[in-house]
Parts: C-alpha cells; structure tokens; sequence
C-alpha cells in the first residue's frame, strides 16, 4: 500500500504538530487501524458511509488510496483520525482562540471552520509542589467526546460526518497521558502546557518524547504491523470502560506516577532535562498499552452507537 499524502504534509508542515497536543499522525493511524478492524459488519458499513460524506473525502481522505473499495474505505478511516491535526496547517480554517484572526468563509459541506485546538486535550491540573493551579474551561476534549458520543448516532448526516474524525482522534488524544494534565510548579505558575514546555536532552520536549512513543512512521506497512503486534502483545480485556472521563483518569494516574517521574525540575530551554536511564523505554512499553486500548475502545463506541 502506498505512504499516505499525509506524510508528506507531515513533513513539509512541521507546525501540524508543534506545540504537539496529540499522538504524531502515527500513534492516531495505528489505533484507528486496530478499532477499524474490529468494528462490526452494521458498524463499519455506517461509519464507511460518513467518512465517504465528509467533504474533504475525495481530496483529503482517499488521495493515493488503494482503488480496491474495501481498502479505500479503511484508509480513509485511517486518514480521518488525523484530519483534525492537518487543518491545524490548513488555511481555510482559523484558530477562534486567537483575536487576531478572522473567521474564514464556512466552506459547503463543513459545519464550521475553526481549527478547535482547545478540543485536542482536557489539562486536569498537577502540583506536586503546592503550586496555585488554573483549570480549563471547556469546550475541550472532554466536553466534546461526552457530545460527540452523545449525539453522533442521531444527529443529521452532515454533523455525523464532521464529527466522526473528531471522535476518532479525541478518543485517541486522551488515552496519551499528556493529554490529561499540565502540571504547574511553583516555578513554572502558568503551567507546561502538557509538557510542551518541558525542554529534555536532546533538542525535544516532553510532550514530544510522549507523543513520538510509537514510533514516527505512518506508511501503512509500519502502521499495520505495530497494530497486528500491539494487539497480540495487549490483547483485548474482558470489559471495556466507554467512559472518557474513565480514559481521562488513567491518563492522569501515569502522568503523575511515570511521566514526572523525573521530579521537580522545570525544564527549561537553558537547563533542559536529561532524562533518567530506561525512561524513553518506559514511554514507549506505556504507549503500546494506551494506543492497545484505545483502539479497542473506539471500536467498542462505534459499534455500540452504530448498531
């Protein structure tokens, strides 16, 4: 199967994920690919049928897809999971948390044109030294996954088919646990905005360390083979919690059990961190077991809401 055109723009359009508030475009490949797989036959011809309603389907969705219908379709899924990073580059949408810009024209087919970047993460605060903490407003990505998953199955096709990508790459977001905090320190009151601004040894943030953890290639062959192993190494559980907020708490409970584990230090761009031995081996083993679970529990969702 061909690299996808997303890799390209990927890596012509750094700013796609810098600051990062997400998994890179592989992490999101992989657990769409694992939740795609396991969808059921209603499911899966109801969420074909969506994606295909999308209007950015035929420019975006399908480019250098397999003509095969039923790849087609997968890759478009697989591409739709990171759709909401790519129009963080695209100029036909704007940032509405930004005053200075204006609110571009609404396209035909599109619900909006904001980029919704306070929608990619939901900061629940850490202060392991005491520090007075701030706390997001929504909307963000808890407030939306509890509307989206709310609403998706019953709302008009044409808000189905906006919101579908968002779901798919929200659920994806809070199952990577510096989706879930930005920790504030007495010397640091504003917050590392998920440890974006948390520089480490060498020339990287801590966000970035977390959200590269599976890896940075996103052709389909990489993509397809982590998903086949992840899942055979963390296989489905019995019982799977459909509760974002759930997502959200275990997110958190690594952020501060494995994630600072480093202590107190800032981290700051003229004395950033060398991280302790075995710390980059302990993200990726906790970034398998995260991605394992979303892409089963974005599955377990949509088969649940498309029935």
């Amino acid at each position: 199967m061909k690299i996808r055109l997303f890799s390209l723009i990927l890596a012509l359009v750094p700013a796609l994920v810098v600051p990062a508030h997400a998994w890179n475009f592989t992490g999101h490949r992989i657990i769409a690919a694992i939740a795609y797989d396991r969808l059921t036959p209603a499911a899966r011809a109801k969420v074909d049928a969506l994606i295909q309603a999308h209007p950015d389907y035929a420019t975006l969705f399908t480019a250098g897809a397999p003509a095969d219908s039923a790849a087609r379709a997968r890759a478009a899924f697989l591409y739709a999971s990171t759709w909401p990073d790519v129009i963080r580059g695209d100029m036909r949408f704007y940032d509405s948390t930004k005053p200075e810009q204006t609110p571009t024209p609404v396209l035909p087919g599109f619900i909006n044109m904001d980029r919704h970047v306070t929608w990619h993460y939901y900061d629940i605060p850490y202060a392991p030294d005491g520090a007075k903490v701030q706390r997001q407003l929504p909307p963000h990505a808890l407030s939306e996954l509890w509307r989206i998953l709310a609403n998706i199955a019953a709302e008009p096709p044409a808000e189905a088919a906006y919101d579908l990508p968002w779901l798919e790459h929200l659920e994806g977001d809070v199952h990577n646990p510096l989706h879930a905090t930005s920790r504030f320190l007495k010397a640091q009151p504003k917050g590392d905005a998920g440890g974006n601004f948390v520089f480490v040894q060498p020339n990287t943030n801590l966000h970035a360390v977390w959200d590269n953890a599976a890896g940075t290639d996103s052709s389909d062959a990489y993509v397809n083979k982590f998903a086949v192993d992840v899942t055979a190494e963390y296989p489905a559980p019995v019982s799977l919690a459909t509760n974002p907020k759930r997502w959200l708490e275990e997110s958190y409970l690594l952020v501060k059990s494995d994630v600072y584990s480093f202590g107190l230090d800032p981290g700051t761009k003229e004395q950033p961190i060398p991280l302790p031995a075995g710390y980059a081996g302990r993200a990726q083993r906790i970034a398998k077991q995260r991605i394992a679970l979303a892409g089963y529990r974005l599955a377990a969702v949509l088969n649940d809401r498309f029935k």
